[in-house]
């Protein structure tokens, strides 16, 4: 009688390899705790080396997003300790004194659960806000190109992204869907008689200055400037582009702007109280109003002050209204649904997988030590489980995963090896 053979491994420990992520967000902390930790185009180059030097033994793939609502750092590796990656993180950015205790941390199916529902904007603290799938792509999309995310995570982030978009193609989350973009216009619409007539000024070049313009433009104010660090063509839509007027030109333009919306990547503010107390008087304090999208904010706070200068930041566009909130409070069960399904088939999808191998390397083993006519016989076998349980070559480990295939599979992969 054969004595069943242990799996041979061509490695001697197996790391097991998990998804973390570490974070903030409009429920922990106010915007002006949010501006301490920020990863954008400035910085992210920087953050990458310090994650690179700092985790290379622990972290296999990563990546991070930052919006306004938001930023988050996922992470993929072995024998990860986010405790303490979070904290050296906190402390790189000289935030730790203040956010330590304003942290969530998720892993596992949780994490992924979470990244599905920032994805969609279940998370979002406009519900269902349209940007944010948009934001989520392009951070994978940097980071692949930075040679960070990669692997099997970067396979998982695309599964999240179907996921997150099926949330929202296939429910009404989206209904009458808002936008940063579009509660900016519904200020404008409420403070203007008719906003067709006033003149506005966009300061950045970025994708929301861009979806800025064009919801802006589509709505009848035509007459926009925009202002950038560097001469760009901003390419708004077909029919649509702006040239970018340098932003040392900035004090003067807005001598004769009614409606000034930033949005530029900026540590700290670029236009001040000074600044603007200066245009108010060239201007016979004709009314202004200012809108802050920026994270950092790009407009000093003490603008405020001035009489006749109406200045929104971000934290008050998204409290200023939950249309048909109700109706996307009752999509969005049917959107957290289907992503905890589609989650659970996903699961199963990557537990048949791993079965398969596990098979394959166990029917390896076996047919390795299977004289000829053992083999025969299996392969005339209407019951190929059943044959190798009685050819006593097999563990209860392999036979274990061996049951979960087909017999057709089963014979399948016996041929593949021997014929290998």
């Amino acid at each position: 009688m054969h004595e069943p053979k242990k799996i041979k491994r061509n490695i001697e420990i197996i790391f097991v390899m998990e998804l973390q992520l570490f974070g903030i967000n409009h429920k922990t902390t106010k915007l002006s705790e949010r501006e301490l930790f920020i990863i954008n185009d400035s910085n992210q180059e920087d953050f990458k080396n310090f994650f690179d030097s700092s985790f290379n033994d622990s972290i296999e793939s990563f990546f991070a997003l930052s919006t306004c609502n938001r930023t988050e750092v996922y992470v993929y590796g072995a024998s990860l300790n986010i405790t303490q990656i979070a904290k050296k993180t906190l402390e790189f950015f000289g935030s730790s004194d203040y956010l330590n205790d304003d942290l969530y941390f998720f892993k596992g199916n949780e994490a992924i659960e979470h990244m599905c529902y920032v994805a969609s904007g279940l998370d979002s603290q406009v519900l269902g806000e349209q940007e944010i799938l948009g934001q989520f792509k392009q951070s994978i999309q940097t980071y692949i190109g930075l040679g960070s995310l990669n692997g099997p995570f970067q396979k998982l982030t695309e599964d999240i992204t179907s996921i997150a978009k099926a949330a929202r193609t296939e429910t009404q989350i989206g209904f009458n869907p808002l936008s940063v973009s579009g509660l900016s216009l519904k200020i404008v619409q409420e403070i203007f008689e008719d906003p067709t007539q006033q003149k506005l000024t966009i300061v950045g070049a970025g994708q929301m200055a861009i979806s800025v313009i064009e919801n802006f433009y589509t709505n009848g104010i035509t007459n926009i400037n925009a202002v950038n660090r560097s001469k760009k063509t901003l390419k708004v839509n077909n029919s649509l582009s702006i040239e970018t007027t340098q932003l040392s030109q900035l004090g003067a333009l807005i001598q004769n702007t009614d409606i000034l919306v930033t949005s530029i990547n900026s540590p700290l503010p670029i236009i001040g109280k000074g600044l603007i107390e200066q245009v108010m008087r060239e201007r016979k304090n004709k009314p202004m109003l200012l809108i802050d999208l920026g994270v950092p904010r790009n407009i000093e706070n003490q603008v405020r002050d001035l009489e006749y200068a109406y200045l929104f930041t971000i934290e008050d566009i998204e409290l200023v209204t939950q249309e048909n909130l109700e109706e996307r409070s009752s999509e969005a069960l049917k959107a957290r649904d289907l992503i905890q399904k589609r989650i659970e088939s996903l699961n199963q999808e990557q537990a048949n997988q791993n079965n398969r191998k596990e098979a394959y390397i166990a029917l390896k083993d076996v047919s390795n030590n299977l004289n000829e006519q053992d083999f025969l016989e299996l392969l005339n076998s209407d019951d190929p489980y059943t044959s190798l349980k009685q050819i006593h070559l097999v563990s209860e480990d392999q036979l274990q995963y061996i049951s979960t295939l087909t017999p057709h599979a089963i014979l399948s992969m016996i041929k593949e090896i021997r014929s290998a």
